[in-house]
């Protein structure tokens, strides 16, 4: 049965990549065999809805599309073959993101964007599984949960999430391999192992480079004799559902390959690395303060001038020492000549010589270039300035807020982004244990979602919350326009809020007479009630208490319930709203 297996004819894409490999001959067997024993298990199952698409669109039913993303190439090769890149340039491409990733102020700015990515909820979830129009019960979407906890929990997030971001950002690919035992497929997904992204590439099935096939591992097999040597490469082809891929959405210029997001911030930082380099250049040469001489040459002619002068400069810039080259005693400029204090003999009436000290260079101090080149670069990275930079200052609050959103934003985006590499993953790993298909789900059944950033709930929702109560003030104050409509149609509240609402307003209303009536007549002010009172109708007569008042209601009881929904024969506000 292994022979079988083993002999069996490749097809499709599996064929086309095998034959483009790097190397003259390719041993099938070994391919699929040895190198991933895996692969058809993966390419059985996961999602096939963007190739069918594909299929069945007039732009993209071409012939390449049958022939594998091997013969989509000019030549054929290997390095266009996976597009993206050669090794060599792959990987020194990577280790200037990370030198880059290393320079101080683009590494505050990436722990920055790291850290609001990760966000606990108050049940203690960093992400969350969303059921989207389907009709499942109660225990169907409870097993679902649970094994979507069970797959998120093999990414450690809360550990390992804030490592996880900062590599997309970095690198900009991020790879997960999903392990799976042979014989027991039924249990899923059983773990995940993130891969070198510089060792790993995405083969592609059309000229745009939007559908993915598969993968390529470059797996290095090092000299058994130099253990720090790498011999050569295995080359792994991997089905696109044996891996969990997410990537910063960027591309380069041709479309080949994607690029992490502080390309963006490469010129602003290389800029800034020049000007701080030139800054402290500049403040070395012109920090010195140098001293100008004023010398009284008296009636000398010029030429006897210049020779005194020189004199001067070599007597007290110079010093004596001793060359053995040059066998004897020579003049040696002193460097630290320029700091010392000088003497010279003043002639009777004549002004003599005098020494004034020239200031060093001036605006040392002035840094607005550098800081214009360190906000650019914040810009570039999308976090607002005045995180990083606390000595900034804002006109309004308007201005944070507007700087806030951007960057909450751009957050949401990268967390849409790793949240449907989960979700491909997921599906696979619901394949693979046979609920997909038991529960009749589609992907768009599905729906991950990462907790959005603190700072954007607190400072939109307080916006939005105020905004509406303006609204509402303004409105309900007009008497043509009944508050309850305004309370519905502004600040959108169900037929259950408006109710619920009014309870509480009765409740405070009892509470708020009874607090009436305990400062005048004490805490005892029931008991002195029923004193006064008579057995059949009240001192009035009338059923009232001293003085007339009414006997007040029992305070107590909950005011309706927020989040229940109206009863079946309960009339919606609109129609009959309730007396008050």
């Amino acid at each position: 049965m292994a022979d079988q297996q083993n002999n069996k004819a490749p097809s499709g894409f599996l064929k086309n990549l095998v034959n483009k490999l790097p190397y003259q001959s390719v041993d099938f067997n070994k391919v699929l065999g040895d190198l991933n024993p895996k692969y058809d298990t993966f390419e059985n199952t996961g999602m096939r809805r963007v190739e069918a698409l594909a299929k069945n669109s007039v732009f993209y039913n071409n012939d390449f599309n049958n022939t594998g993303s091997g013969q989509i190439a000019i030549d054929g090769n290997y390095n266009s073959l996976v597009y993206a890149n050669v090794e060599e340039n792959k990987g020194g491409r990577m280790r200037d993101y990370r030198i880059m990733a290393s320079f101080s102020e683009i590494s505050d700015a990436l722990d920055e964007i790291c850290d609001e990515c990760i966000n606990k909820d108050e049940a203690g979830n960093i992400v969350n599984l969303v059921f989207r129009n389907t009709d499942l019960d109660g225990d169907k979407e409870q097993t679902v949960k649970d094994e979507f906890e069970k797959y998120v929990d093999y990414f450690d997030l809360e550990k390992k999430g804030f490592e996880y971001f900062r590599q997309i950002l970095i690198e900009g690919e991020l790879y997960f391999e999903h392990i799976i035992h042979k014989g027991y497929t039924d249990d899923g997904i059983l773990g995940a192992v993130i891969l070198p992204s510089d060792l790993i590439d995405p083969i592609y099935d059309n000229i745009q480079n939007m559908i993915i096939k598969g993968y390529i591992l470059r797996k290095p097999i090092f000299d058994p004799n130099k253990p720090e040597k790498i011999e050569k490469f295995d080359f792994i082809p991997m089905d696109e559902n044996q891996i969990s891929y997410i990537n910063s959405g960027i591309w380069n210029q041709d479309k080949t390959f994607r690029l992490p997001f502080i390309e963006n911030a490469r010129r602003a930082y290389r800029q800034l690395s020049l000007v701080e380099d030139a800054i402290v250049i500049y403040r070395l040469v012109r920090a010195p303060e140098r001293l100008v001489f004023n010398v009284d040459v008296g009636n000398m002619a010029p030429p006897k001038a210049e020779a005194y002068l020189r004199k001067l400069i070599q007597e007290y810039w110079s010093k004596k020492t001793f060359d053995s080259n040059q066998s004897g005693q020579v003049q040696k400029f002193n460097p630290q000549s320029m700091l010392d204090s000088f003497w010279f003999a003043k002639r009777q009436g004549s002004e003599g010589t005098s020494v004034t000290q020239l200031a060093g260079g001036a605006n040392l101090g002035e840094l607005a270039d550098l800081m214009y080149f360190v906000n650019k670069l914040y810009k570039a990275l999308k976090v607002p300035t005045n995180r990083l930079n606390p000595d900034s200052q804002f006109s309004d609050g308007e201005s944070i807020l507007r700087e806030e959103l951007k960057f909450a934003k751009f957050i949401i985006r990268m967390q849409q982004q790793f949240a449907s590499g989960l979700k491909n993953g997921f599906i696979t790993h619901l394949k693979l244990k046979g609920l997909f298909d038991a529960y009749d789900l589609k992907a768009s059944n599905l729906h991950l979602s990462f907790n959005v950033p603190t700072n954007f709930y607190e400072l939109r929702e307080s916006q939005k919350l105020e905004l509406k109560a303006t609204n509402f003030n303004s409105l309900a104050s007009n008497e043509f326009i009944a508050a309850t409509y305004a309370q519905k149609r502004y600040l959108g509240w169900s037929d259950v809020d408006i109710k619920a609402n009014r309870e509480f307003l009765r409740k405070d209303a009892e509470l708020q007479w009874e607090m009436q009536q305990i400062g005048g007549g004490g805490p005892n002010w029931r008991d002195d009630l029923e004193k006064t009172a008579s057995p059949d109708a009240g001192v009035g007569g009338d059923g009232t208490g001293a003085g007339g008042s009414e006997t007040p209601p029992e305070f107590g009881g909950g005011p309706a319930d927020v989040g229940a929904e109206p009863a079946p024969d309960a009339a919606p506000v609109d129609e009959a709203p309730p007396e008050v």
